[in-house]
């Protein structure tokens, strides 16, 4: 293919290793030698992020491709472009997706189609299993009624993040899947498949020990604080996300490949700083139930000192909004989970916070 073959101009230079892929600035870009690899900017939707990433790691005439960006006809054409610009072989390529969310996995189809192997953690698959479903949507906007939230909002926010679930299986995208410290071969460098839930129960990591150098998904951001959802009541994002954050601060990363952004300083600082944060949201949280026993999760979320239009809620973007009340929850379960309060359901059926007797 040439570089008109898409029917625009493209692949011009943009700077040492680096060719365009468009008219509107979207590049592929090296951003490592050893190993070899590239970023691919790609549009985000949705959100206030403006960008995915997707990695393309070369070697032996091999290519790891670490995400697969947004199910968008633009960012697929970017994609296409990139790997032809970089002379990848299709069928000489692993699609790895690090965690089921759609802004991660949207392009397998066009990538397996293409003749790529498409592979994705067992969790992955779990997650798909459970999110991807009429019923995972309903218990979203059931629990969300049962903090308070009105009938109406709660169908809402559900129908935003249902949207963004994806499954291989029902789409029928072929796929393999692999374990928890598998290894993942690209040419010489073998990448070890690391557990890091917190963003989503089943996500992973890739690591590769030589050189200390980690894809991270969303399991940590430079550009913001991974969102951390609620999952089933009972269960505990928060703390496996602190979890994750501690388990990555200790493994001395030195080059950091991540969904969205780029590394801006010490790996270790950020999982510390970010894993303060989290804290610091909990302990806020804690002082408002203290404060006024007896709130509903819905009405705790202000008292969580989030950076949000609380006085134009209604005018928010229902994704943020969703952001904004699922991470509050998260919160809460993460404070039962830890004995520091207590959870008790109404005669209506709401759920109400206590601080638990010391």
């Amino acid at each position: 293919m040439d570089g008109t073959s898409f029917g625009v101009a493209w692949g011009c230079g943009c700077g040492p290793d680096c060719f365009t892929l468009d008219d509107d600035g979207f590049t592929c870009r090296k951003v490592q030698d050893a190993p070899e690899v590239w970023r691919v900017e790609l549009l985000m939707h949705d959100t206030f992020l403006p960008s995915v990433n997707a990695f393309v790691v070369l070697d032996a005439g091999e290519a790891l491709v670490v995400d697969a960006g947004t199910p968008d006809p633009f960012n697929d054409t970017r994609l296409m472009r990139a790997l032809v610009g970089l002379g990848v072989d299709p069928e000489r390529t692993t699609l790895f997706c690090t965690h089921a969310h759609v802004d991660h996995t949207g392009l397998a189809r066009e990538l397996a189609e293409a003749g790529a192997r498409v592979v994705i953690p067992e969790g992955v698959l779990a997650d798909m299993r459970r999110m991807a479903v009429p019923a995972w949507r309903e218990k979203m906007a059931s629990r969300m009624r049962t903090e308070g939230v009105s009938v109406a909002e709660a169908s809402e926010l559900a129908d935003v993040i249902w949207d963004h679930a994806i499954n291989f299986e029902t789409e029928k995208i072929p796929f393999g899947t692999v374990g928890v410290r598998d290894m993942l071969r690209c040419g010489r460098w073998s990448f070890e498949v690391v557990a890091a839930p917190g963003h989503t129960p089943g996500q992973c990591v890739l690591w590769e020990s030589s050189t200390r150098t980690a894809f991270l998904g969303d399991a940590v951001l430079f550009l913001c604080s991974t969102c951390i959802g609620f999952w089933d009541e009972g269960e505990d994002p928060i703390g496996e996300q602190l979890a994750t954050l501690g388990g990555l601060s200790e493994r001395g990363i030195e080059h950091a490949f991540m969904g969205h952004g780029l590394q801006e300083g010490s790996v270790s600082e950020r999982c510390e700083k970010n894993a303060a944060h989290h804290e610091r949201r909990s302990a806020r949280a804690l002082a408002a139930i203290e404060s006024e026993p007896g709130r509903t999760g819905f009405e705790l979320v202000p008292a969580m000192g989030w950076h949000a239009p609380f006085d134009h809620w209604g005018e928010t973007p229902a994704m943020t909004r969703w952001f904004l009340v699922s991470e509050s929850i998260a919160h809460l379960d993460h404070l039962v989970a830890m004995g520091a309060v207590r959870r008790a359901r109404d005669a209506s059926g709401v759920s109400r916070y206590f601080a638990a007797e010391r």
